[in-house]
C-alpha cells in the first residue's frame, strides 16, 4: 500500500501522521511523493505507525522510465 493510499484511507494529514512518526510534515510529504528516499530512521518509524500497512518496498520504489519526456 502506498503511503498516500493510508494517509487518505485513515484521513490523516500530513502533519498528525508526521507526529505519530515523530518526523514533520514536509518530511512525511516528500517521502509520500517519492521525493526521496526517507532515512533507516523514518522508513521504520513509517512502518510502525502503519503497523505494516506500508512497507519499505512500497517507500523505496524506483518509477521506470516510459518515454523521453520522462527524462
Amino acid at each position: 500500500m502506498t503511503l498516500k493510499d493510508y494517509l487518505n484511507q485513515n484521513k490523516l494529514s500530513l502533519k498528525t501522521f508526521g507526529n505519530l512518526c515523530g518526523v514533520s510534515a514536509p518530511t512525511v510529504l516528500r517521502a509520500r511523493d517519492g521525493i526521496n528516499i526517507p532515512s533507516r530512521r523514518t522508513l521504520q518509524a513509517i512502518v510502525d505507525a502503519t503497523d505494516g500497512a506500508v512497507t519499505i518496498q512500497d517507500l523505496i520504489q524506483y518509477k521506470e522510465l516510459t518515454s523521453e519526456e520522462d527524462i
